[in-house]
């Protein structure tokens, strides 16, 4: 791994759809360099992509629960992320906000008191036949390319592109890749603080997503290390917020 491959990855991450040719006029290399990159990060450093589903989108309530990693959760979640404080944070789901509550008290359960809950405000969404559709594909095919989308569903690539804009805009979806972080030799660490402004300025170079409504936020962060993701979270706790949660990632699944 040099400088470039990490690059590459933290493009990816920030947004996993950017052609290859923006890649390398970002990172100033051409764009055959960056798919012999790719090719040879593919599978062994980039495990797979997938597309995220944001619950909302399906009608759902979703929320963000941590726990103390000595036990796994056995149960339904959208996303596991496995954190070097001895931490695992569960991205779960359910029909309503009161399911979700009781969803929450029976991980408490088997895991011990949550050691971080965050439920953001939101408002779920009501999608069509042709919404479920086009997001059932591209879970099926992450890769699939819109003409080719276009053709399955029978209709115009001009609308299918469309719809994915669309889509992407709202946050309803989002390419992930899979990243072997140890591989990679790159950080993955989020912040979890009431000082929102402030968050957003001091992470805007590392940040690739954002969780947060008007109280507080998840700010994950993408940079060259661990020592440097551990340096950046302390300097934001010292300088604006000591009670701000960070969770350094090593490991992170979707299902």
């Amino acid at each position: 791994m040099d400088s470039i491959d990490k690059g590459i990855l933290k493009i990816l991450l920030k947004d996993a759809r950017t052609p290859q040719r923006r890649i390398a006029m970002l990172l100033g290399i051409s764009p055959p360099a960056v798919s012999y990159r790719m090719e040879k990060l593919f599978g062994d450093i980039i495990k797979r992509f997938t597309i995220y589903v944001n619950p909302n989108f399906l009608g759902r309530y979703h929320g963000y629960v941590a726990f103390n990693n000595l036990y796994d959760w056995d149960g339904d979640y959208i996303a596991k992320i496995e954190c070097l404080e001895e931490t695992n944070v569960y991205e779960i789901d359910s029909k309503s906000r009161v399911e979700l509550d009781e969803k929450i008290r029976k991980m408490s359960e088997k895991l011990g008191e949550p050691k971080m809950i965050y439920i953001p405000n939101q408002m779920p969404y009501s999608p069509s036949k042709f919404d479920l559709k086009v997001v059932s594909i591209l879970k099926e095919k992450p890769l699939i390319k819109p003409i080719e989308l276009a053709e399955e569903l029978g209709v115009s690539s001009k609308t299918i592109r469309r719809h994915l804009r669309y889509l992407y805009s709202k946050k309803f979806i989002r390419l992930i890749p899979i990243i072997d972080l140890n591989k990679a030799e790159i950080s993955i660490f989020a912040v979890f603080t009431s000082r929102l402004e402030e968050g957003k300025k001091f992470f805007a170079k590392y940040a690739f997503t954002e969780i947060e409504d008007d109280k507080a936020g998840i700010f994950v962060n993408v940079v060259d290390s661990m020592d440097e993701a551990r340096d950046l979270a302390l300097k934001f706790k010292r300088e604006y917020d000591k009670d701000a949660e960070i969770m350094i990632t090593t490991k992170y699944e979707f299902l």
